[in-house]
């Protein structure tokens, strides 16, 4: 009975393709990583699943009990597949962050949700992700949504310093059935406050760093999957005062740092 949705799609895709393109093994080494690392907050980015079922998000919810560290995790598409698992949320029965967000907001009521991760540095989560049709992977920034960001980012001091996390970018440069629905009002309200330094996203599966502080946007960064063959990644983020060095890794017989950039915040 489950497959009488858009399940069947993607479980055909991931029988025909995926499975051969992603490793779960590779992923099982990064707990004892981050702590050698010492890695001090794991930002999970989405897509633990491929069509959202329960027993995928077990063993998601065993991988984030083995991290080392305080973890922020959002919502992918796949992890909100059907409009069932939408509707019952199950991402949040087992992925639902452990710390309450500041505010009063919280990313399983209001998809957004905002903490303190040290310093003058904040982190903003968006919730995104939506079930949709069966040719579509569209997210959705909401008119809603744009509002309640809006009013975590008033109640954040103003001498601080703040990271945004989306699953999907806010820019239109995929196919039209894969971007975000209200995309451009996200890159408005980024536009519209220095304060935000960083926005990190997935979806796309290509590992970017993109400094578009000449722009009057943040830096943005998309690490990749860490579960792809051939090309796993993932970034290790050091922040300072005036800026962060972005450490990349890539899975070649195991974990190694193949790219580093060190950005000073300029906006």
């Amino acid at each position: 009975m489950r497959l009488f949705s858009k399940r069947v799609l993607g479980l055909f895709n991931w029988v025909l393709c995926r499975t051969h393109a992603f490793s779960e093994e590779v992923v099982d080494e990064l707990p004892a990583l981050f702590r050698e690392l010492g890695v001090d907050h794991v930002l999970l980015g989405g897509d633990f699943t491929t069509t959202a079922l329960e027993e995928e998000f077990k063993v998601a919810r065993s991988f984030v009990e083995r991290l080392p560290a305080p973890w922020t995790a959002i919502p992918g598409n796949h992890d909100v597949y059907t409009y069932r698992s939408q509707r019952k949320k199950v991402f949040y029965q087992f992925l639902e962050n452990e710390r309450p967000g500041e505010f009063g907001y919280s990313l399983k009521k209001d998809r957004v949700e905002a903490r303190r991760l040290g310093g003058v540095y904040w982190l903003i989560a968006l919730d995104v992700s939506r079930a949709t049709n069966l040719y579509s992977s569209r997210g959705f920034f909401s008119e809603k949504l744009e509002e309640k960001m809006k009013d975590v980012l008033s109640q954040i001091p103003k001498e601080d310093a703040i990271l945004v996390s989306c699953h999907y970018p806010f820019f239109q440069h995929d196919a039209h059935r894969r971007t975000l629905k209200r995309g451009d009002a996200l890159r408005k309200v980024l536009e519209g406050d220095r304060r935000i330094k960083l926005f990190l996203h997935g979806h796309t599966h290509r590992h970017t760093i993109a400094d578009l502080q000449p722009s009057d946007l943040p830096v943005v960064l998309d690490c990749g999957s860490c579960a792809q063959k051939n090309r796993a990644s993932w970034n290790l983020i050091d922040l300072h005062e005036k800026g962060c060095v972005v450490t990349a890794y890539r899975y070649k017989d195991g974990w190694k740092p193949f790219d580093k950039e060190d950005i000073s915040w300029t906006i």
